[in-house]
C-alpha cells in the first residue's frame, strides 16, 4: 500500500514539475505589452487625399517597439513609424467615405528567459470626402492650349454663417512616391450658407505631367 502511496505522490510531483516548468518557459511572463497611438494630417478634407499618419506617439513598456503596421481600411497596408497614404474616392459610394485605421507595434525586450515580443493596437476611423464649411460639390479637368483647367463647383455647407473669404487649392501629383510637381489655387467671396459659387484654376501643367489631383478648401473667416 505504501509503494502505491509514494508511486501516487511521485507522478504528481513529476506533472507539478512539468507544469511549472511550460510556465516558466514564456519569455514574456508578466510582460506589459506597448501602447499604439497615431496622429493623421489633415483630418478632413476632399477625397482623393494625401494623408500623414504619424506614429511616433506610441511608446514601448519595455525594451523598444521593433515593428510599426497601419491597415488603412481600404484593402492596403504600409510600414513604418509615419507613411503617407492617398485614401480614393469610391464612384459607387456616398460622397463622404469613411476609413477605419487600425496601427499595430511590436515591441521586443530581452529576459532571463529569452527575447520576449509582443503587440499593441489602435484603432481609429476617418471621414474623407466633405470639407466644413466650403466643400467642393463637384468639379472636372479639362485640356487647354496652355495647359490644363479645373472647372468646378464649392458649397456652403454651413447653416449660419456666411464665408466673407475662402480659397480653393488644387496640389498635382506624380506616382510613385506621392511626388508634389505644382500647385495652384483661386480665390471665393462672400459665399452665403447653402449658396454655391463656381470656381476655375489654371495651371501651366499638362495630363502626362501629373496622375492626380488633391482639392482643398479653406474658409478665412466665417460670419453670421
Amino acid at each position: 500500500m505504501k509503494r502505491w502511496r509514494w508511486m501516487v505522490v511521485f507522478v504528481v510531483s513529476l506533472l507539478l514539475f512539468a507544469g511549472c516548468a511550460r510556465v516558466s518557459l514564456d519569455p514574456c511572463l508578466r510582460a506589459t505589452p506597448p501602447v499604439a497611438a497615431f496622429r493623421v494630417s489633415p483630418e478632413t478634407g476632399e477625397l482623393p487625399i494625401l494623408v500623414t499618419l504619424d506614429a511616433s506617439d506610441s511608446f514601448a513598456k519595455a525594451g523598444n517597439i521593433v515593428e510599426y503596421r497601419g491597415d488603412f481600411g481600404d484593402g492596403t497596408t504600409g510600414n513604418g513609424p509615419v507613411v503617407r497614404h492617398r485614401f480614393d474616392r469610391d464612384p459607387a459610394s456616398p460622397e463622404e467615405r469613411e476609413f477605419r485605421v487600425t496601427l499595430t507595434v511590436t515591441q521586443e525586450s530581452a529576459t532571463d528567459r529569452d527575447l520576449c515580443r509582443l503587440t499593441g493596437q489602435t484603432v481609429r476611423s476617418l471621414s474623407y470626402g466633405v470639407s466644413h464649411p466650403l466643400n467642393v460639390a463637384r468639379w472636372e479637368i479639362k485640356a487647354t492650349y496652355y495647359g490644363s483647367l479645373i472647372e468646378g463647383c464649392v458649397r456652403n455647407e454651413s447653416v449660419d454663417l456666411r464665408v466673407p473669404h475662402g480659397q480653393v487649392s488644387a496640389r498635382f501629383y506624380r506616382e510613385p512616391d506621392h511626388v508634389l510637381v505644382g500647385q495652384e489655387q483661386t480665390e471665393i467671396w462672400d459665399v452665403r450658407p447653402g449658396e454655391e459659387r463656381l470656381f476655375m484654376i489654371p495651371t501651366a501643367l499638362r495630363a502626362w505631367q501629373f496622375d492626380w489631383i488633391e482639392l482643398r478648401t479653406e474658409a478665412f473667416t466665417a460670419q453670421p
